[in-house]
């Protein structure tokens, strides 16, 4: 029996017009963390108007379906689309998380999958997605970025394991994070 495997697509959410960025906003608010999830990660609503409104920050949606292929390519996001998860590219921020150089990495930030979503291997091929569109930010800005940085915190466990899986390194111990001490994990373009 052959099976059909989604497709999963980054749709960033800048510049988009309407409809399509009240649908992946629709979308974002829809999302749910896990218990306890909270302590790690940001409200999606707040984290997207947040990025929306920072020319700094590039929030994108993480969007399955097997029209989520169209979409990227410039028609509308379609209504077999599922919003799963979420996250937001920092550029000139990767200190936050306790990187040497603001400049030389972007920043991985409030990155989620929906936790009715989690377990299906979306999480690591959006990260792994995310280190591409991270590469297409910087080549298109011009900017001096050579990889992606992001914190996880030492109690979060499943998430430190799903980034070395999609090909992050543990690059060292940040003890500045909000919810206690962090790992920080890099990946080069």
């Amino acid at each position: 029996m052959m099976t059909s495997v989604p497709t999963l697509r980054l749709l960033p959410l800048k510049n988009l017009m309407e409809p399509e960025l009240d649908a992946l906003r629709e979308g974002i608010a829809g999302l749910e963390l896990a218990a306890g999830q909270d302590a790690f990660v940001g409200e999606p609503t707040e984290m997207a108007q947040l990025a929306l409104d920072d020319p700094a920050r590039h929030p994108f949606a993480i969007v399955v379906s097997a029209a989520a292929e169209a979409a990227v390519e410039g028609s509308h996001v379609g209504s077999e689309a599922r919003v799963v998860g979420m996250g937001v590219l920092h550029v000139g921020a990767a200190t936050d998380t306790g990187w040497p150089d603001a400049n030389a990495a972007v920043l991985l930030r409030g990155f989620l999958v929906d936790h009715r979503e989690q377990g299906r291997g979306y999480g690591g091929a959006a990260t792994r997605a995310a280190v591409e569109l991270s590469r297409e930010l910087v080549a298109d800005l011009g900017l001096p970025a050579t990889g992606v940085v992001l914190g996880v915190n030492e109690r979060n466990t499943a998430a430190h394991a799903a980034y070395l899986k999609a090909g992050f390194v543990d690059s060292g111990r940040y003890l500045g994070g909000r919810s206690g001490p962090q790992h920080i994990m890099y990946c080069p373009f």
